[in-house]
């Protein structure tokens, strides 16, 4: 792979590095013109930090690596641990500390060996603007040609063993399927499970593996098997990490390593294929168009001083935007706590808004379709931040190279320009379906359990186990010293109170604070 790089650059320059299409974060020193070149990937799989003043430029693909380089530790960033508290992750181009920055999807950064300046430009972004509907098409065909591309082109050699990360859901199971299709006779799949349960989807998995014949392996968590691993999670991601299937992915990509150098997993398809219950958000729409359609601006702008901060946000944005814009004011972001909630428990000082943070990722697709705003707005923070950066990184730490085919460079640009009911359905008449021409690939293939299955992701009890804990330890004891310079422990007992009682949402937001204590315990204490 290097070589072929190394070729590419000295045949046509920077130019020639705008043709990648794969997983890399690349670094090129060209001694011809004092130059540090550093490129990642378009759609942001892998990893690449760098650290810039007067006197040397640092990078690395572990922000580890860049403090073992340094003198001394740099300081926090309040802000990113503020957005952090509410996002589950730090948005780019911040990192945790301050004067380390993420280099984003699809951006290279160029540094003068002689005037030590550095420039970024961006060499690809996503554009989610679908093309009209071409009656003439055949979406569907057009769809297959590129999975099966796409799951190709991520294949071993047919007899060299092969991992898939097994979920039990859609978007694995299509991969494992494809990979049979396409002739690979030799794919180990993991799955994870409590082993038993009404969310347990050890079940699903075994019929995928059982129709294809894969090696199967499983693994089965409890609480003290999951919660021993959280400090080395916090480890190995190296900045505050709130999602709270970390853990699990650790384990099952260690089990892999255990049988494979090389698997796959399905990230990704969510995001380009409107996963995230479109139907709802399509009955939303609906039902705001039919209630707000015939209110005058000013008599919007005036009830949104009789409610509270998302309320009276949303009414404003209708004011000013119409029904369409609701999703855009209601921002489809999983928060943890909210900027007000923060504020109750923050010491640290002075920071902006993360809703800013959010807004900021509305003002880049150039559709004005409010579904669509949102596919892309996830698309480049979520997926990256949080997805992406959880399987490589869980993935890496085992010595375990994870590809996501759904991200193939021509799967996702032909997934940008299809119209969204090629995608999901006619959702002008409301026939939507979730990943429609995924599902339609599916249904020649698999099993209809795996078809009819719900949407569950890596559903661990977490939730209940950590609730469990809070009851068992009195409350939610911070092990960190250093932490306590930034949240006041005093103000989380009404907090911690709720979370005790089992009230879920509570312990969501418990969670982000307990996994920021863990990092600031391994890294800063």
């Amino acid at each position: 792979d290097t070589e072929v790089l190394l070729s590419l650059y000295h045949a046509e320059g920077v130019e020639g590095l705008r043709k990648l299409n794969g997983m890399f974060a690349v670094a090129i020193h060209d001694s011809r013109s004092s130059e540090l070149i550093l490129i990642r990937d378009p759609i942001g799989i892998k990893p690449l930090y760098y650290f810039i003043d007067s006197r040397q430029f640092l990078f690395a693909s572990e922000i580890k690596g860049i403090l073992a380089a340094l003198p001394t530790k740099p300081a926090v960033n309040p802000q990113a641990m503020w957005d952090f508290l509410s996002l589950r992750y730090v948005p780019a181009p911040m990192t945790i500390w301050q004067g380390i920055f993420k280099l984003e999807p699809g951006h290279m950064l160029r540094y003068s060996l002689k005037t030590r300046q550095a420039r970024i430009e961006r060499f690809w972004q996503p554009n989610f603007t679908p093309d009209e509907l071409d009656s003439g098409r055949d979406y569907g065909l057009e769809f297959e040609q590129h999975f099966l591309a796409a799951v190709g082109c991520h294949l071993t050699a047919p007899g060299v063993p092969l991992g898939l990360f097994l979920s039990g859901g859609l978007d694995s199971a299509a991969i494992c399927a494809a990979s049979a299709e396409l002739g690979h006779r030799d794919m180990h799949t993991f799955s994870i499970g409590q082993g038993s349960g009404p969310n347990d989807e050890l079940p699903l998995a075994r019929l995928v593996s059982d129709k294809f014949r894969t090696h199967h392996h499983e693994i089965i968590v409890n609480r003290q098997l999951y919660f021993d691993e959280l400090d080395k999670v916090a480890w190995h991601f190296d900045e505050p990490y709130g999602d709270d299937t970390g853990g699990a992915i650790l384990l099952l990509a260690r089990e892999a390593s255990r049988h494979v150098r090389v698997a796959m997993s399905g990230e990704g398809a969510d995001e380009l294929l409107l996963g995230y219950n479109p139907e709802r958000a399509v009955a939303r729409l609906a039902a705001v168009e039919r209630r707000y359609r015939l209110w005058p601006a000013q008599l919007l702008k005036g009830a949104s001083h009789l409610f509270g901060d998302r309320r009276a946000r949303i009414l404003r944005a209708i004011a000013n935007g119409g029904p369409r814009a609701y999703e855009r004011a209601a921002a489809p972001v999983d928060w943890a706590l909210t900027d007000k909630e923060k504020g109750a428990i923050w010491l640290g000082g002075t920071v902006r808004l993360t809703q800013d943070v959010v807004d900021r990722w509305y003002t880049l697709p150039t559709t004005a379709h409010p579904l669509v705003q949102g596919q892309q707005a996830c698309f480049q923070s979520w997926l990256v931040e949080d997805l992406l950066m959880k399987t490589d990184k869980m993935a890496m730490a085992s010595s375990l190279e994870m590809r996501v085919p759904f991200l193939h460079l021509p799967m996702v640009e032909w997934c940008q320009r299809s119209p969204l009911q090629a995608r999901i359905g006619d959702f002008e008449k409301g026939q939507v379906r979730s990943k429609a021409v995924l599902r339609d690939f599916a249904a020649k293939r698999l099993p209809k359990e795996i078809l009819d299955a719900p949407k569950r992701g890596f559903p661990m009890p977490v939730a209940h186990w950590f609730g469990q804990m809070l009851r068992e330890e009195g409350g939610l004891s911070l092990k960190s010293r250093a932490i306590r310079d930034w949240i006041s422990c005093d103000a989380l007992d009404a907090m911690v109170a709720r979370g005790a009682a089992g009230d879920r949402p509570t312990l969501d937001k418990l969670w982000s604070i307990g996994m920021l204590d863990r990092w600031f315990k391994v890294y800063v204490d």
